[in-house]
């Protein structure tokens, strides 16, 4: 994600400089044959310098260590946001580390919602950042003007902003992308080997998230465990409701499968319904940002995340 979005504000304009620090010179050399850095360097102190702008794009459990290092070395009033994908605890633990350190530097957590099963730099081209939602999550103790200056930096590369408590971003993310990526693993195990020799497009599809990279998302489900286990609990229950609904609809010619063909008709035609009105007829990401005001000319700083 962190060559994604350094390659979406060269296209775009919406940096002056962009620096990316990495762990591995091989990366670092990627980033910048990809165009997705205006340079790169494995020294962190020397990438965050002159920095307006810190993302910190590395797994959640290191967002707080990556933040530490950032804040002790950064400029004052620089401003530090996130590419997260759980934020309750690591907001929680970048402003305690803001307090306790009396760093003269700001935090607002973000999530860009655009990433894919695909990690790595060399994956960094295929996400489409254009058109999809960022979460934004401020605190009472988040600044107000480098809420703005965030919020303007994510419209800048053409994505549609939200604002969410850490909280109600980690409940709604659970539903809408914790869940899913865990039942994705879930459905793999579900199979035995001759049904994997048999399975077509439709497992496949249905299990492109456990293509993920394991450990990475190991961590976001154990920082978001409470709400996960939650919205689990939840789907458990909607399960079992349609196996019992399944068992009536094998009784074929008596009156209960009859109605349990109906409702399964009506809760089918539903989610379908609810599936084509959210992405059937999605429009076309726009690739340019209508308002110039929502360019930002701060310098830029994408860490890639480390090995990657």
């Amino acid at each position: 994600m962190g060559g994604a979005v350094g390659l979406t504000a060269r296209r775009r304009g919406a940096a002056t400089r962009i620096v990316g620090v990495g762990d591995r010179s091989e990366t670092i050399e990627q980033a910048r044959r990809m165009g997705a850095v205006d340079d790169a360097t494995v020294d962190l102190r020397e990438g965050v310098r002159d920095a307006d702008l810190v993302v910190l794009a590395v797994p959640v459990r290191l967002i707080p260590d990556a933040a530490r290092s950032v804040l002790a070395a950064c400029r004052p009033q620089t401003i530090v946001t996130d590419l997260g994908s759980s934020k309750a605890g690591v907001v929680a633990a970048v402003e305690a580390l803001i307090a306790q350190t009396k760093a003269q530097a700001f935090f607002v957590g973000s999530h860009p919602i655009a990433g894919s099963e695909k990690s790595g730099i060399e994956s960094a081209g295929e996400v489409r950042l254009e058109g999809a939602a960022c979460v934004l999550t401020p605190t009472p103790a988040t600044d107000n003007e480098s809420y703005r200056t965030v919020d303007e930096f994510w419209k800048a590369l053409g994505m549609k902003t939200h604002r969410l408590s850490p909280e109600d971003h980690d409940a709604m993310l659970a539903r809408s992308s914790h869940l899913p990526h865990l039942l994705s693993y879930a459905l793999i195990h579900a199979q035995s080997g001759r049904s994997l020799q048999l399975a077509g497009p439709g497992l496949r599809d249905m299990t492109r998230l456990s293509g993920s990279d394991v450990r990475l998302w190991v961590d976001i489900m154990q920082q978001n465990a409470g709400e996960l286990a939650r919205v689990m609990k939840e789907f458990a229950a909607e399960m079992q409701h349609l196996a019992q609904e399944v068992e009536m609809l094998a009784m074929a010619g008596t009156p209960g499968a009859e109605s349990a063909r109906e409702r399964l008709f009506r809760y089918l035609a539903d989610a379908k319904q609810r599936h084509d009105e959210q992405f059937a007829a999605a429009p076309a990401p726009s690739e340019e940002p209508k308002d110039e005001n929502l360019r930002s000319k701060d310098t830029q700083v994408v860490p890639p995340p480390p090995g990657g």
